[in-house]
């Protein structure tokens, strides 16, 4: 146990370092880094129209109200601002295969994994993203009036990590083609698209999508789980595959993970 908490002390000062340096790095270009800003805010701005139709239409939806639709929306920007952070390390990761610039990451005396998917970690766009997604969730808990009670916000804080965690495991795999593909361009926009399937509340799609979205490729748990437990929605088998199901497919992620590294260095020689 104290050597699992050395390790993780360890992992997490590297993680701030890398936070560091990716900041110093950015700031090098500050108009690039604000034009980035600049651009992500003009999204949001379609976001927020989004969720402005729904407020003033003020209808139920399957037994969600506005505002907790709204609750899920700003979820799924919250999670996609802190996925949007490590994201271009997923980007790079074919590119790095393709030309064996791989190669030099393997050879560091650290967790490959680790060291390739959160070298790098982007300020700019996750930015508008964080301020956005907090800033709904308070406004539709608060107008819905849910209780703000410990078991609440620990629970809502609580699905929020494992459903960053599931992002990062999850669509880490489609990536991980590139090691058997020459590129894995299709795969990146499919589970792009996959991923926008959280742009609007499961209740919205029929049950048998839900379904599959749930339980098959579990992309629904990322961002209606945490609004789902604030409104008890969510039966104890429920809240046990919120918890489980991001391990299983860490599990899944890492196997993939072996073994194409693998049959990386069997090909590079």
């Amino acid at each position: 146990m104290k050597h699992l908490v050395h390790r993780l002390r360890y992992y997490l000062g590297l993680l701030g370092l890398f936070a560091r340096y990716s900041l110093m790095e950015q700031m090098e270009y500050r108009i690039n880094f604000a034009a980035g800003v600049a651009v992500e805010c003009g999204y949001m701005l379609i976001k927020l129209m989004y969720a402005v139709l729904i407020l003033q239409a003020g209808a139920e939806i399957n037994g969600l109200s506005p505002n907790e639709m709204l609750m899920c929306i700003g979820t799924y920007i919250l999670v996609t601002g802190v996925y949007m952070g490590v994201y271009p390390n997923f980007w790079a990761l074919p590119l790095s295969v393709q030309d064996g610039s791989l190669d030099m990451l393997l050879t560091k005396p650290l967790n490959t994994q680790f060291l390739v998917t959160l070298r790098r970690l982007d300020f700019g766009m996750p930015l508008p993203d964080l301020l956005c997604g907090l800033a709904l969730i308070v406004y539709g808990w608060q107008r819905e009036g849910l209780p703000v009670t410990f078991a609440n916000l620990a629970g809502f804080v609580v699905f929020c990590i494992a459903g960053w965690f599931l992002t990062y495991c999850l669509f880490l795999i489609p990536e991980l083609l590139s090691f058997w593909f020459v590129a894995a361009g299709g795969a990146q926009a499919l589970s792009s698209a996959v991923f926008d399937f959280n742009n609007t509340p499961m209740n919205l799609y029929p049950k048998w999508l839900q379904r599959v979205g749930i339980f098959l490729v579990p992309v629904f748990l990322i961002t209606n789980f945490p609004t789902l437990f604030v409104m008890g929605a969510l039966s104890p088998a429920l809240i046990a595959w919120g918890l489980a199901a991001p391990w299983l497919v860490f599990a899944l992620q890492r196997l993939i993970w072996r073994r194409a590294m693998r049959r990386y260095t069997s090909a590079s020689g």
